[in-house]
């Protein structure tokens, strides 16, 4: 009963309730404040472009509302700005001190401030700072709120031919178009904004009663994609002319899927520019910079903080800065993942009848509440117990998992391996290499862990059209889905093979086929899996005959892995560039460590020796302090190729798969490499 009482402890709701009421209070306080006071302040004259901006944007607050939010945060924040200028102005009259000691470091005469009356001077430039800020800020707002739109209109536009897609296989199944719109609505896990989108054209059906046409007609002036407002109106249009909805979403359908192999190639096209310039510019470009400094800061004159500064600044931001626009550049290219359903069984099927979750109020709810704790307390527990029973399948589901261990190693080894312990010159000198082996530990378990779960999620995505043909093969012949699913299940389906297996024997054991086949989804944890689940399923309430729409998304699914593999191989030649580009800047730098920094030396001390007899030398090197300069040269080499290593792996993974994540394999083969040539070196 601690135990209990310990876990389920109802201090900690009560305390989130509180400061959740509280914050509600003071939201709806401010709300009240900027409706009174500062919705007067916006102009009436853009009224309707603005309600249609923050309908763009799926906004959970009335337009007016949101618009006094706005202006309310631009009078604030200019208040805020011309206080902080007025209380400046007044602080430098008052203390012209300051200004003559501020003024003197940078060598410039006392700033004369204008000989105005200072109540007049400070209140004019606060006043203008203050407006300038205020409008800034409302300026500012709204170009986010723009920003947002355009992001969701790049979601919806990304997704919205697959649910074209799993909306013309419903309705060549039959299923009336309201069933349709309800269906894709339902899967915002699958089909991402455009569910969220037609979800406006559900509630408008479901909730205000409005007919099909009038709410794809609201649907279409709401959406700030171009591309979805066409195809609601058209859609509009083809049910007010009495047009088949399965002919023309076919004829969108096959619309959307040449336009993706059109658009394939000019995709790649850029990705290839994008790869060409990362080559040249931040590979290339830094090995040419790194031994240019190196040659003069040996030969000349010290170079080692410009080093520093191109080593930890100009090569990371600018792989941040080309990760950034990569990721704009994939937007399009990348579908949300599958949900995923976590509960617990107890919370799917403990609650007590009639309740809907919540327990009624008779003589048995106190018994009822303690039932529910103990039954959390089981799940939990069964959840560590079913990670701890299959460790590799939960780190392949969670590669995060392998940082508890590696992490604290990394730690360690560097703890050990580092000496003098506290942080100096000469610790970021002896520490490179610990680092280096400490990440290379980290990335390749993250890695291997990481890869297994993605080789499992391959394998599942490369089987489901094979499953789809296979169903809709037989279903075609006549068979049931019951009967259909027990003969599939006897065949080779590879990676799927397994959970359809478990499927069937759910619907052996009892299950009907919609929770069966809910349950593999679950299992498999894959967005293809979860997607082919959700079209059968919803067809299946619909007919009993899915043939149709399990072909047309065995199909679809065939298609995308097709322009998967041909974006695979374009970029292969793109990973294999850079790796050469790495192993030459390595050269290079083995080269300045092998040859040339000890021909410096032998150059340095034979011009020492000469210039003790008096007889003029050949005078290279920088009068006997190349020698010095030599350990702290080497020592940014090997941190250049560390920090290339680790950014040029990064790039390589979100490159060839489209994935940061995927990149971490390529930092640990980067590192090892460098590490075999800094260490033989």
């Amino acid at each position: 009963m601690t135990l209990t009482r310990l876990i389920d402890s109802r201090r900690l709701p009560e305390l989130r309730s509180t400061i959740r009421s509280l914050g509600g209070r003071l939201r709806c306080g401010v709300d009240a404040i900027a409706l009174a006071w500062c919705r007067p302040l916006v102009p009436a004259s853009g009224r309707r472009e603005r309600h249609a901006r923050l309908a763009a944007i799926h906004a959970d607050s009335p337009p007016d509302l949101i618009t006094a939010r706005t202006a309310l945060y631009a009078v604030l924040t200019g208040f805020a700005g011309g206080l902080a200028t007025l209380s400046a102005i007044l602080l430098l009259r008052a203390e012209p001190a300051i200004v003559t000691q501020q003024t003197s470091r940078i060598g410039a005469d006392a700033i004369a401030l204008p000989l105005v009356p200072t109540a007049a001077f400070a209140g004019g430039c606060s006043l203008l700072v203050a407006v300038a800020v205020g409008v800034s800020t409302y300026r500012l707002q709204w170009e986010l709120i723009d920003r947002r739109a355009a992001a969701r209109e790049r979601r919806i536009d990304r997704t919205l031919p697959r649910a074209v897609a799993c909306m013309y296989a419903l309705a060549r199944s039959g299923m009336p178009l309201p069933a349709v719109l309800r269906t894709v609505a339902a899967h915002e896990g699958v089909y991402g904004e455009t569910a969220v989108a037609i979800a406006v054209t559900v509630r408008e059906i479901d909730h205000f009663g409005a007919d099909v046409i009038s709410a794809l007609a609201a649907t279409s002036d709401r959406t700030p994609s171009a591309e979805f407002a066409e195809f609601t109106s058209d859609l509009a249009a083809a049910v007010d002319s009495g047009q088949p909805i399965d002919d023309y979403l076919h004829q969108q359908h096959e619309r959307y899927r040449e336009a993706a192999v059109d658009s394939q190639q000019g995709f790649l096209d850029r990705l290839s520019t994008a790869a060409e310039g990362y080559v040249t510019g931040l590979v290339v470009g830094s090995l040419f910079v790194v031994t240019t400094l190196t040659i003069v800061g040996l030969v000349v004159t010290d170079t080692l903080p410009v080093l520093g500064v191109v080593t930890f600044g100009l090569i990371p931001i600018g792989t941040g800065g080309f990760l950034f626009g990569l990721d704009r550049l994939l937007a399009g290219r990348r579908f949300p993942a599958a949900p995923h359903d976590h509960r617990g069984p107890s919370q799917r099927s403990t609650d007590p009848p009639g309740g809907h979750g919540q327990p009624q109020p008779t003589t048995t709810t106190r018994a009822w509440a303690h039932q529910r704790s103990m039954l959390r307390i089981v799940d939990r527990l069964s959840r560590w117990r079913r990670w701890l029973r299959r460790p590799t399948a939960t780190l392949a589901a969670n590669p995060w998992l392998t940082l508890v261990v590696t992490v604290p190693l990394a730690v360690g080894w560097i703890g050990i391996a580092i000496e003098p312990p506290r942080l100096s010159l000469a610790t970021l000198q002896t520490a490179t290499h610990p680092l280096s082996i400490a990440a290379i530990g980290i990335c390749g378990g993250y890695a291997v862990a990481y890869e297994f779960g993605a080789a499992r999620r391959r394998r599942l995505t490369a089987a489901v059209p094979a499953f789809l043909d296979r169903l809709a093969g037989v279903n075609e012949a006549g068979l049931s889905v019951v009967d259909g699913l027990d003969q599939v299940a006897d065949g080779d389906l590879g990676a799927l093979s397994e959970p359809i297996g478990r499927a069937r024997r759910d619907v052996r054991w009892g299950a009907d086929v919609t929770s069966a086949l809910g349950r593999l989804a679950r299992r498999c944890r894959s967005p293809a899996v979860s997607g082919a689940v959700a079209l059968v399923t919803n067809a299946l309430r619909a007919s009993n005959r899915i043939g149709p729409v399990a072909a047309i998304a065995a199909a679809e699914l065939r298609a995308s892995q097709r322009l998967a593999r041909r974006r695979r191989r374009a970029m292969a030649t793109y990973l294999v560039v850079i790796y050469v580009a790495f192993l030459v800047f390595l050269g290079i730098i083995a080269a300045l460590s092998v040859s040339f920094i000890p021909a410096i030396e032998t150059a340095d001390v034979a011009t020492g020796a000469l210039s003790t007899t008096g007889v003029p030398g050949p005078g290279v090197g920088r009068g006997g302090r190349v020698a010095a300069a030599v350990d702290p040269y080497e020592t940014l080499l090997a941190q250049v190729a560390t920090v290339q290593a680790v950014c040029s792996g990064l790039v390589a993974g979100r490159l060839g798969e489209g994935r940061l994540r995927a990149g971490v394999k390529h930092v640990a083969v980067l590192l090892v490499l460098a590490q075999i040539v800094l260490r033989v070196i």
